[in-house]
């Protein structure tokens, strides 16, 4: 993802309500546990699980096209099959800008480009009689660096045990808190711009050509119109995408959420309602900025979309530092709960 400019504050934490469901105390210093309120909508957070799929996501680089990058899907794979979930896969080949010609080599007898391998990921929770389903997303690639190792626990690591565990959350919440339209996870790859810098491809490459979201771009184009809206392709199951929730950066240390500019306003409201009632409205920055992430190609196709992200504090962004220790187990689950009742006011 890319941002252009910005700046972010917080507030205190004050207290919790929403969906319905009784208040709970809002503490400023939340444990790693499982909630004891069996009437908040994470009351069966695992913090374990989490802490696996983080150190899974996390224990070595895993770029586009990379053999580690397709064991981690299908690891996703079997988490999700385990929560009783549709799951699914597109595999795909894609072609980025050749590195080595940002470097001096010659491109006579050389192609511009590499093709690279990608999977996208799949899980669906299907409500019965439903025609209309939300995209709720994170992407699961490492960036790539020349020289340094970026283990991406945080980006994107984080976002992506997230959706796992809120994935499992609700196919137990469904039981007794129906949804109105199913719920379509989705892990995608290639996220991240394989030169160093997102515009590198555009700008400075001679392939001229862009070089990042590739999995979403991907699922954008995959997309049928169907009246004024758009569908998901018929092996996905068809169903009208009313809206998409994106989970990017979000286990930072007193996570932030930037204000995206490109989100859609009336789903920034909304999260904001909720990130008031459960925290206070401590969560999201005070001033707005672009941020150029996965939800923009559905953006584009006239579907509501929403980043929750953290782009406020960027100190292990695309570095080595971006590694467990600097992950905050409190802002994954705070962040993740607010996705979560998020979905369930959409």
């Amino acid at each position: 993802m890319r941002q252009f400019f910005g700046l972010g504050t917080h507030t205190l934490c004050i207290a919790a309500l929403s969906l319905g469901l009784s208040a709970g105390q809002c503490h400023s210093q939340r444990s790693d546990g499982p909630a004891s309120d069996a009437n908040n909508p994470f009351f069966a957070w695992d913090s374990d699980k989490v802490k696996t799929h983080l150190a899974t996501l996390a224990a070595e680089p895993h770029p586009l096209g990379s053999l580690r990058q397709l064991e981690l899907a299908q690891y996703i794979e079997g988490e999700a099959r385990s929560y009783g979930l549709t799951v699914m896969r597109d595999d795909f080949t894609v072609q980025v800008p050749d590195p080595a010609l940002l470097h001096g080599a010659s491109s006579v007898m050389q192609t511009l480009t590499l093709a690279k391998s990608a999977q996208n990921i799949f899980a669906k929770l299907a409500v019965p009689q439903s025609s209309c389903i939300f995209l709720l997303a994170s992407h699961y690639d490492s960036k790539r660096l020349d020289g340094e190792v970026s283990l991406g626990a945080n980006d994107s690591g984080s976002s992506s045990a997230a959706l796992l565990e809120i994935m499992r959350q609700l196919t137990q919440l469904t039981q007794s808190r129906p949804l109105r339209c199913s719920v379509l996870a989705v892990w995608f790859d290639g996220e991240e711009a394989y030169l160093r810098d997102w515009r590198d491809g555009e700008t400075r490459h001679p392939a001229q050509q862009a070089d990042h979201l590739y999995g979403s771009r991907r699922l954008a184009e995959q997309l049928a119109s169907c009246g004024n809206a758009s569908c998901l392709p018929s092996k996905l199951g068809g169903e009208r995408v009313e809206a998409m929730v994106l989970l990017d950066m979000i286990g930072m240390p007193r996570g932030t959420l930037s204000w995206d500019s490109f989100s859609t306003p009336e789903l920034v409201s909304k999260a904001k309602a909720i990130d008031k009632r459960l925290y206070g409205g401590r969560l999201f920055a005070s001033f707005s900025k672009p941020i150029e992430d996965d939800h923009l190609p559905f953006l584009a196709k006239g579907i509501p979309a929403i980043d929750l992200i953290n782009f406020e504090d960027t100190s292990t962004w695309h570095t080595s530092l971006d590694r467990l220790e600097n992950i905050s187990l409190d802002s994954l689950r705070d962040i993740a709960q607010l996705a979560l009742h998020l979905i369930y006011e959409l």
